[in-house]
């Protein structure tokens, strides 16, 4: 019936039916968006009266009119029409059970794109991109020989990561073997060029293996530090001596690293011994400091008397 009628008739007979209508929404015609909400519409779908969407019931203007003269109501449907949104995005993608090809998506695998988005992949698809032979094209196949001239290796060329961060890729590894399967003399070409490729990948193997052998022995030296010297007590002037000592006795095979704990008080004692500080050394005097004062109403200290007492 709509398409019998011009645009400017449409608009003629919308503006009719709203003359003389207060602002907002009608009582009616209010519950009736309500329930459209509550049914998974959306205020979009109810406004913009879109060809997809069906006549609009009011206007975006007239609703925003509404929401202002009846807050309590306006939050409701921003809020129902808000979570309708986010169920209804990306439904349509969702509800595909075959991909374009016509294979079925029941065994697809999820995939995050670089721009974020998560996709579902068609495992068949994937499956025949990866092993499809074909040469590289010429531009591509010039780089990739000139980079093997240069004496890089097949990881550079593929990007694979190397020591924590990702090369640049300038061929992915699946479409680099299957050109070589689909170019005999491309694959010629590259066989010649990493003859002792094997030989460098040993060594930076071993290489790194033996880094990360130190840095975890290291790693657990700096840890038994810490454990020994949280078993030192408190009020031990020098710490960082005694647990030397008992460091110096784990590396050289004197001490288990399991009784570091309770030989801890042994450590501690020993070193009291030989450095005292509290305890008495010469005769039946406790050790004074050279700079403690002799009398509370003078200035004169210990080393002043010992020195006197010396040469006089």
């Amino acid at each position: 019936m709509a398409d019998q009628f011009s645009r400017s008739e449409l608009h003629r007979a919308a503006e009719l039916k709203w003359r003389n209508v207060p602002p907002g929404i009608p009582a009616d015609l209010a519950v009736e968006f309500m329930a459209k909400l509550k049914a998974g519409s959306t205020i979009r779908k109810l406004t913009s009266g879109m060809k997809q969407f069906g006549p609009a019931i009011v206007s975006y203007e007239r609703f925003k009119r509404h929401c202002k003269l009846h807050p309590e109501w306006a939050a409701d449907a921003l809020s129902i029409s808000g979570e309708n949104a986010r169920r209804g995005k990306g439904s349509r993608l969702r509800n595909f059970t075959h991909c374009k090809r016509g294979h079925s998506l029941a065994d697809a695998r999820m995939r995050v794109t670089k721009q974020g988005w998560k996709i579902r992949q068609c495992v068949i698809c994937r499956n025949a991109a990866r092993n499809k032979c074909e040469p590289l094209p010429p531009e591509k196949l010039r780089q990739v020989k000139a980079l093997l001239v240069a004496r890089k290796s097949i990881a550079d060329i593929t990007g694979q990561w190397l020591r924590g961060k990702k090369r640049p890729v300038i061929c992915n590894s699946s479409y680099f073997y299957n050109a070589r399967k689909a170019d005999p003399e491309f694959d010629r070409f590259v066989r010649e060029h990493i003859t002792d490729s094997q030989s460098k990948a040993q060594t930076l193997r071993w290489s790194l293996q033996r880094t990360r052998e130190v840095t975890a022995a290291r790693r657990q030296e700096a840890n038994d530090y810490m454990a020994i010297r949280a078993l030192v007590p408190a009020y031990v002037p020098d710490p960082d001596e005694i647990v030397s000592r008992i460091i110096e006795d784990i590396l050289t095979g004197a001490l288990q690293r399991s009784d570091a704990p309770q030989r801890v008080r042994w450590f501690v004692q020993q070193h009291e011994k030989q450095f005292p500080t509290k305890h008495r050394k010469f005769g039946d005097s406790p050790l004074l400091s050279l700079d403690e004062a002799l009398f509370d109403d003078g200035s004169a200290t210990v080393g002043d008397n010992v020195s006197r007492g010396l040469w006089d």
